[in-house]
């Protein structure tokens, strides 16, 4: 039996974040009971955060007296070493300004153009082709050499990070990580492509914008050729800017579209009352958080508790947007086709 947790093991990662746990709270820091990596300590008015990524912490405070005196008490726990502010995370770079927060991945994204040599490609204006559809290619067709998986794995961290325009590209793409062609190679790089000119583009988090995160959804019916599901995407927005996102297809074939918006809804809703539990613990914020759709007969459909012969056999998981309704963890509201953000997650759309 070892008597360390040597770097390398499989119990090691376990060992160290019981060991920064034991840290924080020796430190007089609470864990997080919705995101089990962030701590915070409240003083009044003041609080201090603490975000953990494996071995590298994000100190955040709105007192700079608490935030110095964690900084001395951690150093008497670990070695530490402070790069000051924030400029660099995980590929991502980080510029702040007064009341403002910058995100993008402009360095990485040039890396990756370098990388599969797009240097000198054409930059388009959209990140997926209008119309486009794709299928698994036949044995004749399939050509696992090429890089195909590396490059998908690339953008969905982008995609995932700082660039929710390309999420639907990406997951979309990702289907065929398993068998792919050339024509699938080919729609990859042009999202490289749609990066290449586009790089600049950047989150923006300002203080005046409504805290209160608010949520669009949406779905497209019928969509992928290849199982007939649907596609399923949301966008939560936070002082004024995308805090989460997602583009995924349904995991059953819905009947129409009022059913495929129904079950949008419901996976919106689950992400809904996690941002809220996480803020209310967070900040003693406690208000239903919007979410938009575009889909009359969906909105009826959580509103109203009556089984139909249309949609009796919706899955009963589907239905825990009823109960989140009727305990007003979340509200309904209906918004124009034409004002949907989250349209972008379901299907490729054209230039404007």
């Amino acid at each position: 039996l070892l008597k360390k947790a040597l770097y390398g093991l499989k119990q090691a990662p376990r060992q160290w974040n019981a060991k920064v746990c034991d840290a924080m709270r020796k430190l007089l820091l609470k864990q997080s009971a919705n995101e089990h990596c962030l701590y915070y300590r409240r003083e009044g008015n003041d609080l201090l955060l603490v975000a953990v990524f494996v071995d590298d912490f994000f100190v955040v405070s709105t007192c700079d007296r608490m935030k110095n005196l964690f900084k001395d008490q951690l150093k008497n726990t670990f070695t530490v070493k402070d790069l000051g502010v924030c400029k660099d995370c995980l590929g991502m770079r980080v510029h702040q300004t007064a009341g403002n927060i910058y995100l993008d991945q402009t360095n990485y994204i040039e890396n990756l153009i370098n990388k599969f040599g797009m240097t000198d490609a054409l930059s388009v204006t959209t990140p997926f082709e209008p119309g486009l559809k794709l299928t698994v290619p036949n044995k004749e067709e399939d050509n696992p050499e090429l890089p195909y998986q590396e490059l998908i794995g690339s953008l969905m961290y982008i995609a995932i990070c700082t660039r929710p325009d390309i999420a639907h590209a990406v997951s979309y793409l990702s289907q065929f990580n398993a068998h792919y062609g050339g024509v699938h190679f080919r729609a990859a790089k042009r999202v490289l492509r749609y990066l290449k000119g586009s790089k600049a583009l950047r989150l923006h988090f300002h203080r005046t914008a409504q805290f209160c995160p608010v949520g669009y959804v949406d779905a497209d019916y019928g969509n992928n050729l290849v199982d007939r599901r649907s596609f399923t995407g949301f966008a939560f927005l936070m002082s004024g800017s995308p805090i989460s996102w997602e583009a995924r297809k349904q995991r059953t074939v819905a009947l129409s579209t009022t059913e495929a918006e129904y079950m949008a809804l419901a996976e919106a809703c689950k992400e809904a009352i996690y941002l809220q539990s996480l803020i209310s613990e967070i900040f003693i914020i406690a208000h239903p958080i919007v979410i938009h759709t575009d889909n009359q007969s969906a909105l009826k459909l959580a509103h109203n508790h009556t089984f139909h012969s249309r949609t009796k056999h919706i899955d009963i998981r589907h239905h825990f947007i009823r109960e989140s309704l009727s305990h007003h963890n979340i509200n309904l509201v209906y918004i124009s086709t034409n004002d949907m953000i989250a349209d972008i997650f379901t299907k490729p759309l054209p230039k404007l």
